[in-house]
C-alpha cells in the first residue's frame, strides 16, 4: 500500500512539472449509473499531429482542442477544431502562445477565452482571431470555466478561486476563493443545466469533481481509474447535457458523459432526510 501511494505522488508531481501526457490505463465505465459514457473519440487518430493536448472548450457547435507550440514544427501553440462527432475540420495556430499555449478553455458565445502564463486570452468563435486578453489570478490559470457571470480557475490545487472581469482586455479580473473542494484542479466546466460546476483531476486518480454553485461539495466521482485528465467542456445538445473531458494518455482522446440532472436534486434529498 505504502508503495502505491508513493507511486501515486511522482505521478502527480511529474505532471505538475511540465504538463505531460503520460501514458495511463485503458479508461474504465465511470462508478455511478447516471453518470454514462456515451461519446468517446481518439484525437491523435483524428489528425492531432503529436500527443500533446490540454484544453478543450464548445463553441455551440463545435470542440476547440488545444495543442502545445513545437507540435507540427509550429512556433505556438495550435487549435484544433472538432466536429462535435468527433470529425477533425480545421486548425490555426494560437497567437503568442509559447510552451504548452492555452490551458483548458471556456466559451461565452461570442469568444473563446484560453488560459496562458497568467493571462487570459479570448478569440472569436467565427473568425477564430485573437481579439484580446485579461489577466487573472494565477501563472499559469489551468482550469478555465463561465457561469454567465463569473470565471473559475485553478492550477494543480484543491482550491478554486472566482474571477469578476470588467470586460475590459488588458485589465486584471478580481479574485476571491470560492471553494476549496477540488482534488488537483486541471480542467473545470460549468454546468448550467446541473447548476454546479464539474472539476477534472491532474493526480492520475481519475476523478472528477462535482462542486455546487455555493461552492460546497457534491461528489468526487472515479469516471477513468488510473487516468490523467486536462481539460473539461460542456457540449449542451438536446435532448443530453454532455460533459466532455480530455484524457491524456495513449492516445488522447475526448470522453463524453449524460449529466442529466436527476429527478431527485441534491436539496430535494436534504429536504428528504430532514423528515427522519
Amino acid at each position: 500500500m505504502k508503495i502505491f501511494v508513493l507511486v501515486l505522488m511522482v505521478v502527480a508531481v511529474a505532471f505538475a512539472a511540465m504538463d505531460s501526457a503520460p501514458n495511463t490505463a485503458v479508461p474504465q465505465s465511470g462508478t455511478d449509473t447516471w453518470l454514462e459514457e456515451i461519446a468517446y473519440f481518439d484525437v491523435e487518430a483524428a489528425g492531432i499531429p503529436t500527443a500533446y493536448t490540454v484544453g478543450c472548450g464548445w463553441d455551440g457547435v463545435n470542440f476547440w482542442i488545444t495543442n502545445g507550440a513545437g507540435q507540427g514544427g509550429a512556433p505556438t501553440g495550435m487549435f484544433y477544431l472538432f466536429s462535435h462527432d468527433g470529425i477533425l475540420l480545421d486548425s490555426f495556430p494560437q497567437v503568442e502562445a509559447p510552451g504548452w499555449g492555452l490551458r483548458d478553455l471556456c466559451c461565452d458565445g461570442t469568444y473563446m477565452f484560453g488560459s496562458v502564463t497568467s493571462n487570459i486570452d479570448y478569440y472569436d468563435i467565427t473568425t477564430y482571431t485573437k481579439v484580446g486578453s485579461f489577466v487573472g489570478a494565477l501563472n499559469p490559470n489551468r482550469a478555465l470555466a463561465y457561469d454567465g457571470t463569473y470565471f473559475y480557475t485553478s492550477s494543480f490545487s484543491t482550491d478554486v478561486l472566482q474571477l469578476t472581469w470588467d470586460g475590459v482586455s488588458g485589465s486584471t479580473a478580481t479574485s476571491t476563493t470560492w471553494s476549496t473542494n477540488a482534488t488537483s484542479a486541471y480542467g473545470a466546466a460549468w454546468d448550467t443545466l446541473g447548476d454546479c460546476l464539474w472539476v477534472t483531476s491532474a493526480n492520475g486518480t481519475g476523478t472528477v469533481d462535482q462542486i455546487a454553485s455555493d461552492g460546497s461539495l457534491i461528489d468526487h466521482h472515479i469516471l477513468m481509474p488510473g487516468a490523467t485528465m486536462g481539460g473539461a467542456t460542456m457540449a449542451l445538445v438536446a435532448p443530453i447535457n454532455e460533459l466532455y473531458i480530455l484524457e491524456q494518455g495513449s492516445p488522447d482522446g475526448m470522453h463524453g458523459y449524460d449529466v442529466n440532472p436527476t429527478a431527485l436534486e441534491r436539496e430535494t434529498w436534504g429536504s428528504i432526510k430532514s423528515l427522519f
